[in-house]
Parts: structure tokens; sequence; C-alpha cells
């Protein structure tokens, strides 16, 4: 799989220093170096997938109503609807690939660049997409910091939580969707709901598999909701149930826009009004599946979205999801612990808060402990204050582009 690496930062964490001890000095942030300041990260962008498309349909050209509180007769009857449709272009059911009847009404199936362009003049058709594949490359891996026996409170708090107004004991009845690599699924300082979770890439469930392959994933759940335990560090939200949905899977983080799309299309399915999605992926090339997807389910199901804007340094707006505006969405800048907007930030509409996002300690894969710096790392702050109720701000990001942003705060 050759991937073309030239536009846009797709996975919104930057793998900056080494795995952090949890001591106190540790925790509280450091100041980028002239040499971390001057790094030219990667631009991650998305290949097409060959002869794979998005297939997406009018509401009202279909031959069935969607019923929202029956998913599994919705998406039989959608499964015979594409049969049929692909039929009617010579297409068997072997190039059906998937399906989707709440985060988009449509399919992705595998279809000729010659037969693409007579279906995407069909009128029951709304539009047409290429499927895209990419890798977010893997982090520099470090010796793994066990935590110790809870005997003595070594627990210390990351300077992200402090600045945000935490940490808050979660006591209610919320989840946090983490659509991401996964959770390291034996980590002592997360709560993890496997029941709700999800793998995108594993066709059936009684081999899916939740366990976070690279470290991102767990690295967001423990900002989101680490334990208030004797050790290791503690999140904004402390204990609130994280819900795995891997989007994400391998060491290198590959993936494909349909797979993200079935995350997303889950988390509809399962989600319940007032939980909180976190989406530490927010500078991927447009995509109108992707922003249809998201904007449809958190409609639909009134879940919040909360997504990183990315790490290019450029307008928010020019990528999918981060541009995405609704109701329920959230899109995060990242600042540093004198309250400046990071150097590396995406920025302008239509970001809604800034959030700690240089230099955060928090759980990894293997039990373990890491300092990442990106905004993946903001985004979960806020999803840890969106899970408690309104957020409220403290002051404004300094060293702004265009506006300054309001810092997201709980008090």
């Amino acid at each position: 799989m050759k991937i073309n690496f030239n536009r846009c930062i797709a996975f919104a964490a930057i793998v900056l220093v080494g795995m952090a001890s949890c001591t106190e000095d540790n925790q509280e942030a450091v100041e980028m170096t002239d040499a971390q300041e001057n790094m030219t990260f990667p631009n991650y962008t998305t290949t097409p997938i060959d002869g794979q498309y998005f297939v997406i349909l009018h509401d009202n050209q279909i031959n069935f109503r969607i019923d929202p509180d029956d998913y599994e007769g919705a998406q039989a009857a959608m499964r015979k609807e594409a049969i049929s449709f692909l039929a009617q272009y010579k297409l068997s059911e072997e190039d059906l690939d998937r399906i989707y009847t709440l985060a988009l009404t449509g399919f992705t199936a595998r279809i000729s660049k010659e037969k693409i362009h007579e279906i995407s003049t069909d009128p029951r058709v709304k539009y047409v997409e290429q499927d895209r594949m990419g890798m977010l490359g893997r982090p520099i891996d470090h010796p793994r910091n066990q935590p110790e026996e809870p005997v003595v409170n070594t627990q210390s708090i990351p300077w992200g939580i402090k600045r945000v107004g935490g940490p808050f004991q979660y006591l209610g009845r919320h989840s946090v969707f983490i659509l991401d690599t996964g959770i390291d699924l034996n980590h002592p300082d997360l709560n993890i709901d496997t029941q709700k979770g999800f793998d995108a890439y594993t066709r059936f469930r009684k081999d899916w598999n939740f366990d976070d392959e690279h470290g991102h994933g767990t690295h967001v759940a423990g900002t989101v909701g680490a334990l208030d335990n004797h050790f290791g560090v503690v999140g904004v939200a402390a204990g609130v149930p994280v819900v795995p949905i891997k989007i994400f899977f391998g060491p290198w983080a590959a993936y494909t826009y349909s797979g993200m799309v079935a995350g997303i299309e889950h988390l509809g399915v399962r989600g319940i009004p007032g939980d909180v999605a976190n989406l530490s992926f927010g500078g991927f090339d447009e995509s109108r599946v992707l922003d249809d997807a998201l904007l449809n389910v958190s409609e639909k199901r009134r879940i919040w979205m909360v997504i990183a804007s990315g790490n290019s340094a450029l307008p928010a707006t020019a990528f999918s999801p981060a541009r995405v505006v609704g109701n329920y969405t959230i899109t995060v800048s990242a600042i540093d612990s004198r309250d400046r907007r990071a150097w590396f930030s995406h920025y302008g509409e239509p970001i809604k808060y800034a959030a700690p996002g240089v230099n955060v300690v928090s759980t990894w894969r293997g039990g373990s402990y890491s300092n990442q710096t990106g905004t993946s790392m903001s985004a979960p702050h806020v999803s840890g204050l969106r899970v408690l109720g309104d957020i409220d701000t403290d002051g404004y990001s300094l060293n702004w582009v265009g506006k300054a942003d309001p810092i997201a705060y709980r008090r």
C-alpha cells in the first residue's frame, strides 16, 4: 500500500518526548525547545482505494422507510436495496462492501470507474465518493513505565487537567466513546466499557479486537477519565466509562474512510442522548461522507462530537471532520501551559474552545504512561468537561491567528 504524504496532518497527536514517569515534575508542562519548535511534522494524506466507492442515496428515492428504532430491520432493507441497485448495473452482491442507514443512507461497493460515472447520474443517487485509505504511522516506542502498587499515593494531576478546572469524579450515567486506535484493555487506570465497543475492521462480532496496538487511543482515554486512585494520573471526568470504537488498526494505525464511517454509525446505534464521542483525528482530506456521517449521527442521536482541529497550522475549515458545524459538534484547538496557541494548531472557524495540548501526560498501552503533544490531546480535555455538563471558559488563547479561542474550563 503506497501512501502519499504531502498535504495535511491526519492524526492529531505528535510525539515529542519520551515516556514520562508519574512524578509531579514530569506532569508539569515544559516549554518546547527551539529544536522542537522548528520540527517539520509529516503531512499525512489519504490514498484513493482503486475501484471502491460510497454510493449515497436520496432518502426519498429508496423503496422503504428507515425506522430509527429498528436498526437491524433498516440494515436488512438497505442490503436488499443495494443488491437490487447494483444488479441494474450488472454488478453482483459480491461487489457490495458495507451498508449504512444511520450515519449515511447508502453503501460502499467495488465499482469500476466507467460504471461509477454512469451511477453518479442516476436520479436516486445523491452523490458518490471514492473510498480512501491511509496509515497514520507508528509512534516512538519507549520503555514501559508500570504504575506502582497502590500502597502509597503516587498519583499526580497532569497540568492540563488542572488548567480546565479538574479533576472531577464522574458519577453520571453517560459514556465517552473513543473513536481511535482502541484502548489498552488491561490498563489499571481506566474504566473501560467493552459491551458498547466496536471493531470496524473485523467482520464478525466474536472476533472483534478492541485492544490498542498503537497507543493513541489509550492516551486520549486517560485524559478523559483516568481513575482517581492511588497511582498514575487522573482524568478530567475521573472514572467515566470509556468505550473503544476502533477505527484505526495495527501498530501503524491503518484506516479506510468506509471503516471510519462504520465506527461513527455504531456510535449512533449504541450511544444515547448526552453521551460524548472523542474524535482526535480532525485533519483529514476534505470528505463529504465523513462530514455528513458525523453531523447526521450527532443531530439524530444528540451525541456530542468533540473533534481535534488538526496540527498543520492551517485554517480548520479546510479539513474533515474538524470543519463540521452542528448543534452537538465541538472542534478544539491546542494551547500550551502559558495559554499560548500551540504553533502547530489549526485555527479559526469552526473552533469553539482551546484546551491543553502540549506535553500532556496520560495513560499508554501496556499499562504505562506517556507524554504526547497535539490537538489530539486537547480534544479529550473538552470531552471530559462535556460529559460532566455545560462548559465554561477561563480566558482566551494567546498568540492567536484570526481570533482568540476561549479556553475550556469548568468551575
